[in-house]
């Protein structure tokens, strides 16, 4: 049994990788490549701060009830499509334990190996717009259950309150006013850090709570991070497809929540600044073609809703920038 996964890659979870020998019932021994997610089990900070936060339950409940619901859907519209990991087994009890096929082993890799840029957030955005427009038609259509993910850690007062939420934005301003031809800039970002965006950011995540009226609801990944999708590499080095894994942060909201992490964790800095706009576009397009395939029958978003909400929850992009670059 060795290290699943690169260090610090995976904050709420521990995760291993074993080589399992087993008999076939032609009596042949064979082996197979497996991971094995669990909480952290170490007394610390760690282990105390994500106590309560129910995030491998989100993360079973996505396995056993919303996958499936997906997969049934590509299906039936003869989308062979994957969405993620094929999950072998999951347990509360006596621990918490997740067992998935080991993608690395079908060639599947870390972005580690490209890195970020508009190639990868091109293929990224075309899979994360097929899940939100499957989620869109579940509820849309009579389908409940995808609401009850009305939480997540960000919906949690202490996440708040850790340095990298707390001293982050300050941090940043107090960079800036050490650099004398940055200091122009000060006035600006102090006046977004006396408007509070944390409470925003907060109050965005306990959406359902305060209902909040957005334009374009849907159940997103919650953690759409660049470290959490996996690449099938083609014969020369392109990429074929994309998986996304890590589902314990999925919540139901504004589908601004996901893209707001696609814009600064998956996108390169000058794709950021220059193509933000045609990447937009091209989500709104994947989704509602997507809407199209498997034959939704009710009113279709707008590009101008969508546009609107990114207004509306503006703070997000605000927080998840100064804490990106201001720890």
């Amino acid at each position: 049994m060795t290290t699943g996964s690169n260090k610090a890659d995976h904050y709420g979870s521990v995760i291993f990788r074993a080589l399992i020998d087993y008999d076939t019932k032609e009596e042949k021994v064979e082996q197979k490549s497996l991971i094995i997610k669990t909480t952290p089990f170490v007394e610390g900070n760690q282990k105390e701060f994500l106590e309560g936060m129910n995030l491998f339950d989100t993360e079973i409940k996505m396995y056993n009830e919303v996958i499936p619901k997906f997969e049934k859907i590509l299906s039936d519209e003869r989308e062979h499509r994957r969405i993620g990991a094929k999950c072998l087994y999951a347990s509360t009890n006596p621990h918490y334990a997740l067992i998935f096929e080991d993608l690395g082993k079908q060639n599947y890799k870390t972005a580690s190996n490209w890195g970020g840029s508009w190639e990868i957030g091109k293929i990224a955005v075309e899979k994360l717009a097929m899940w939100h427009a499957m989620s869109f038609k579940l509820v849309n259509e009579g389908d409940q259950d995808l609401q009850s993910f009305s939480k997540n850690v960000y919906s949690e007062d202490k996440l708040y309150e850790s340095p990298m939420f707390k001293h982050g934005f300050p941090n940043f301003v107090e960079m800036l006013k050490k650099q004398s031809d940055l200091e122009i800039y000060v006035s600006k970002f102090e006046k977004l850090l006396s408007e509070d965006p944390k409470s925003k950011v907060k109050a965005l995540y306990n959406f359902n709570i305060n209902d909040n009226k957005a334009n374009w609801v849907v159940l997103n990944h919650g953690d759409f991070h660049i470290k959490n999708l996996m690449f099938l590499e083609k014969v020369g080095g392109k990429v074929e497809d994309v998986l996304l894994v890590d589902y314990q942060l999925s919540i139901w909201g504004p589908a601004v929540i996901d893209l707001t992490y696609l814009v600064y964790t998956i996108l390169d800095d000058e794709s950021r600044i220059t193509r933000r706009n045609e990447i937009i576009h091209h989500y709104f397009e994947t989704f509602t073609e997507t809407l199209q395939k498997i034959k939704f029958n009710g009113d279709f978003p707008k590009l101008t809703d969508l546009y609107k909400d990114f207004i509306t929850y503006k703070d997000l992009g605000t927080l998840k920038f100064f804490v990106l670059n201001g720890k």
